[in-house]
């Protein structure tokens, strides 16, 4: 009779072997989802944590200033003012209105480089002169600047075809004191100005390049 009862609970023993397998390849797999879900977890947080190889993206704000705070004033800006037209003495009858203007006139001749200009003017400068430059072009509405390689901050007024007279100071006091927006930041490699069309149309010089 013993032997019988070991025999069936030998029996019984064999028959939950499959199920007893099952659960533990169930709970195997369950344990094997659960490590690789959260080391995923784990490289995404470490991307995207600050002392993370990945660099975060830099600010750019967009800011309303009025450009008479920002340009620097006439008495600080020289300028040489060149004739590039076959019109005698508009050189020399410019110069003296932006000398009464506050400006410092370095020379008067005719353009040096030659150029029959058939706009307004050309207002040429480098890399120093940008600003002083910006300021100009509200002095001569409608001026192209003409960036170039020189050193040092004097620009040059090159008079064309085009061209009647400087603004009136009325004009200009006014067109500087209109708010512009300006883009600052060390996110702003890139940001989109506004444009040529519609500086002109709010009555400002484009931004200078």
């Amino acid at each position: 009779m013993s032997m019988r009862s070991s025999g069936g609970f030998s029996s019984r023993s064999r028959k939950r072997h499959p199920l007893a397998t099952a659960l533990i390849v169930i709970v195997m797999m369950a344990v094997l989802f659960g490590a690789t879900f959260l080391a995923v977890r784990l490289v995404k947080g470490g991307t995207n944590s600050p002392s993370g190889t990945q660099t975060s993206a830099q600010p750019c704000v967009t800011v309303t200033t009025n450009p008479v705070s920002t340009l620097p004033a006439p008495s600080t800006v020289t300028v040489n003012v060149y004739n590039g037209t076959s019109r005698a003495g508009l050189a020399r009858d410019t110069a003296t209105e932006l000398k009464a203007r506050g400006f410092t006139i370095s020379q008067t001749a005719n353009d040096p480089l030659g150029k029959s200009v058939k706009g307004i003017a050309e207002i040429r400068y480098g890399q120093d002169g940008k600003d002083n430059a910006t300021l100009m072009r509200y002095y001569l509405p409608g001026a192209t600047l003409v960036p170039d390689e020189r050193s040092g901050s004097t620009i040059d007024v090159v008079l064309g075809a085009k061209f009647k007279a400087v603004a009136p100071q009325v004009k200009v006091d006014a067109a500087l004191a209109k708010p512009q927006p300006t883009a600052t930041g060390a996110g702003c490699a890139g940001a989109v100005v506004p444009s040529a069309a519609a500086s002109s149309a709010a009555g400002q010089p484009p931004a200078v390049s």
